[in-house]
């Protein structure tokens, strides 16, 4: 079946010209292109297709306006934004409803790349409900104390950068919505960023002051729909693991950029629950589908919102690391190999081994590292040397990748 899309731009000659460049796709692809948001709502009424790519600026409708009734009535459509007109302001009113970000001018491969890994991560997905339920998701919430803490960090005329950081690097929420504004191509990052220190410098206090205040990029007091199940307790979890995960990068001799980079995979790694938590009712999938599904869900979100592939497959395959792309064989006899455990499987038995610790032993006894895992790398004999890594956790925030 080929991909549907919605080109909407309100200038002829562009429209034109994209008729043009993607019309060796046309066997591929079901394209529309009509010049205005209304004319855009129209077609969707008659037919909703897989993807909207919609100009910022625009008589009538902008396109702000436009994706926030996609979002409302078509959530399941992947919202892509390609647009030169980048003024601070405007991209951030974007942030709680484009998911993907593109300016202009933009060369044909990449508009199609960006359209075929919206797709791609589709097919990480079991349903259309559950596409539905992620698009849905503008943001995520944050704990009222960690959302209180970023408040009164902005608002302190002595605050800096690296105070904003220890806030945000505890929070699973706040991180991956920073991140997904940075890694936006309107920012014009030159490479995805993979820290929060980074991600925290490039924006600056003054920008982050305003997501903060102006612009609701952090939300709070939002409450699980699922009974018994905890934010907050989540949230500690994932950052146990995101340290757990640096330790383990670091015991296996990775570089410093991909410790920290496990750092980010561990503290997003449960992100898909957050979106069961939350988003659980009338058009949301069954509550029992969380466990199996919440991977899946976590990942879908991340790759829409332009986080790094190998973010985006760790949080897949964190339940089954085996899955992930083909880790690299495991060392020769007598020798260790320090890449032989991938992101995947470094973020699996971060969590497993926090599982293992907590308090609860019959929760811990549900979360056992995959069979077969350790042994085919040739990596079982690590795990003693991993969990005493552990016992000395840092909670300092991640240093700075060059």
């Amino acid at each position: 079946m080929s991909t549907s899309i919605l080109f909407v731009d309100d200038e002829p000659q562009v429209l034109q010209a994209m008729q043009r460049t993607l019309h060796g796709m046309r066997n591929e692809w079901s394209m529309e292109f009509v010049s205005s948001g209304a004319a855009a709502l129209e077609s969707l009424a008659r037919k909703p297709v897989d993807v909207i790519v919609s100009d910022m600026r625009m008589p009538g409708m902008d396109g702000w306006h436009l994706l926030a009734e996609v979002k409302t009535r078509y959530p399941q459509t992947v919202r892509l934004v390609l647009s030169g007109y980048a003024d601070p302001e405007s991209i951030m009113r974007s942030v709680g409803t484009a998911q993907f970000y593109l300016a202009k001018p933009c060369e044909s491969g990449a508009l199609k790349a960006a359209i075929a890994q919206t797709q791609t991560l589709k097919g990480l997905l079991t349903s259309d409900q559950l596409a539905r339920m992620v698009g849905g998701v503008g943001s995520l919430p944050s704990p009222p104390q960690s959302f209180q803490e970023i408040m009164a960090c902005i608002q302190n005329p002595k605050a800096s950068l690296g105070d904003a950081t220890r806030i945000i690097v505890r929070d699973a929420a706040m991180t991956a919505n920073i991140m997904k504004l940075v890694n936006s191509a309107f920012f014009g990052a030159r490479r995805p960023v993979a820290s929060v220190d980074r991600a925290v410098a490039y924006l600056g206090l003054n920008t982050l002051g305003a997501l903060v205040l102006g612009h609701g990029v952090f939300q709070s007091s939002a409450t699980s729909r699922i009974a018994g199940f905890s934010l907050e307790t989540l949230w500690k979890h994932s950052q146990e693991t995101a340290l757990a995960a640096r330790a383990i990068a670091l015991a296996e001799k990775h570089p410093a950029a991909k410790a920290e980079e496990a750092f980010l995979a561990g503290l997003l790694h449960d992100v898909g629950k957050v979106v069961f938590a939350t988003k659980v009712g009338a058009a949301s999938p069954d509550v029992s589908q969380m466990k199996p599904h919440h991977p899946a869900v976590g990942a879908y979100l991340l790759g829409l919102w332009g986080f790094p592939n190998s973010i985006v497959e760790a949080v897949a395959f964190h339940d089954t690391p085996s899955q992930a792309s083909a880790p690299i064989p495991g060392p020769a006899p007598g020798q260790r190999s320090t890449a032989a455990l991938g992101l995947a499987g470094i973020v699996h038995i971060a969590d497993r081994l926090m599982h293992e610790h907590a308090e609860d032993a019959t929760v811990a006894a549900d979360f056992g590292i995959e069979p077969g895992l350790l042994e085919n790398l040739g990596l079982g004999h690590r795990l003693p040397q991993w969990s005493a890594a552990m016992a000395t956790l840092d909670s300092a925030p991640a240093q700075a990748i060059a």
